[in-house]
């Protein structure tokens, strides 16, 4: 007797086709089904549809709350090759439910995205960023602890020319702005050196020579800080009247949400720090390519080490998450200023972490607003700033304070 909730051929032949016949194991992309020696007619199949949460009791990741049919839908297969079929069969602690999930929607929406563009669905579809003025498709050709090289395709933002100029300019950059950024693989790294560019047969090829991964905490380890309320994003009072803390995981999502809500150009003294959201959603509002350049730009904030004034050190913005697993916009446009979105993280000393927030959007009439106010303000800027506090006795201080 079969105990197994199995998928019926039109539910396999669905997921297949959702998934162009590709696996959908992040990073794989193996095109699974081709022609065969045997006869004219005959095909090579290496994919199969696996359950995400298992048949039958005893299987790996097996929900006994599922109903047969629930277990049998296509909501439940994910289309991999016999290789990862194999892997996620071995290894529920590594692959839960949820990452599986996310992997076969992520892998589902460059597929359709392929099909609106017109283009491959393959690593191309995929952006990378090198630097704060260079974001493009690229295949990744390899990466290796000390070194990824790239196949440069479609620029989305800047040209060959803004390459030439980023090379050139490479060592007067900031140490902030010298970093390469991989959509998919949802990480970056720091460049330590100029990228070297080449034209083959295949097309150009950037070779980048990176760091290694920048150090992250624990989430247990973020520390604490004045509580905001979720809607009010004010200060409130605790049960005993005084202003109520957050601390340790329980801060994650607030840290998250500040961070992203942090718009670059609306600090006084560190014009780049923030997010790009505001003008990439000005820039790209309605495009297939807004989901993959936020979330580009939430991989910035998780990869991209800064220098903490205080302190002297250098940390990531989101300094507890490892790897940026999926990014997804809720809804098409704001609603007083928040902007709901769905992130799915690697959280050192967690694992697999996914939450939803509301990110404060500020619209670029307001943007424009804030950029006039800091330009008719110079007594705002960082020099000015240590100018005065050098008329007081605390020039190097204030140098220390406001180095970027």
């Amino acid at each position: 007797m079969n105990n197994r909730d199995d998928f019926s051929d039109k539910t396999k032949r669905a997921v297949a086709a959702r998934a162009g016949w590709q696996c959908s194991f992040q990073g794989c992309s193996k095109l699974t089904v081709g022609p065969s020696e045997e006869a004219p007619s005959a095909i090579t199949n290496i994919g199969e549809a696996a359950h995400i949460c298992a048949a039958s009791p005893g299987g790996r990741r097996y929900e006994p709350a599922m109903t047969p049919a629930e277990r049998a839908s296509i909501d439940n297969a994910m289309w991999v090759c016999t290789d990862h079929a194999k892997l996620i069969d071995r290894d529920a602690v590594t692959y839960p439910a949820d990452r599986l999930r996310a992997m076969k929607r992520a892998h589902e929406e460059r597929c359709a995205r392929a099909v609106r563009l017109g283009s491959s669905s393959g690593l191309s579809t995929g952006l990378l960023a090198i630097g704060p003025d260079i974001v493009c498709t690229a295949d990744l050709i390899s990466v290796s602890a000390g070194t990824w090289t790239l196949r440069l395709e479609h620029f989305l933002i800047g040209d060959m020319h803004a390459i030439m100029d980023y090379i050139d300019g490479f060592q007067r950059q900031p140490p902030e702005v010298r970093y390469v950024l991989s959509n998919e693989l949802g990480d970056g790294r720091v460049l330590l050196a100029p990228p070297g560019l080449t034209n083959g047969p295949e097309g150009a090829i950037l070779l980048c020579e990176v760091a290694p991964s920048a150090d992250r905490i624990d989430a247990q380890r973020l520390g604490s800080d004045m509580a905001l309320h979720p809607e009010t994003n004010d200060f409130y009072l605790d049960e005993k009247g005084g202003i109520a803390r957050v601390s340790g995981l329980a801060y994650l999502p607030q840290k998250i949400r500040t961070v992203l809500s942090t718009q670059r150009g609306e600090s006084v003294f560190w014009p780049t720090l923030g997010m790009r959201f505001s003008e990439y959603y000005e820039a790209f509002r309605g495009s297939p390519w807004l989901n993959l350049l936020l979330k580009l730009d939430v991989v910035r904030q998780a990869s991209v080490p800064r220098r903490d004034s205080l302190t002297g050190t250098r940390q990531t913005p989101l300094r507890c998450v490892k790897r940026v697993r999926g990014f997804e916009l809720l809804a098409a446009e704001p609603q007083a200023n928040k902007l709901p979105v769905r992130i799915e993280f690697e959280i050192q000393g967690v694992g697999a972490w996914q939450n939803e927030f509301s990110i404060y959007m500020p619209t670029a009439a307001e943007m424009a607003e804030r950029g006039k106010m800091i330009a008719d303000a110079p007594w705002l800027s960082v020099e000015r700033a240590i100018d005065y506090c050098a008329q007081k006795g605390n020039g190097d201080f204030a140098a220390n304070i406001f180095k970027p």
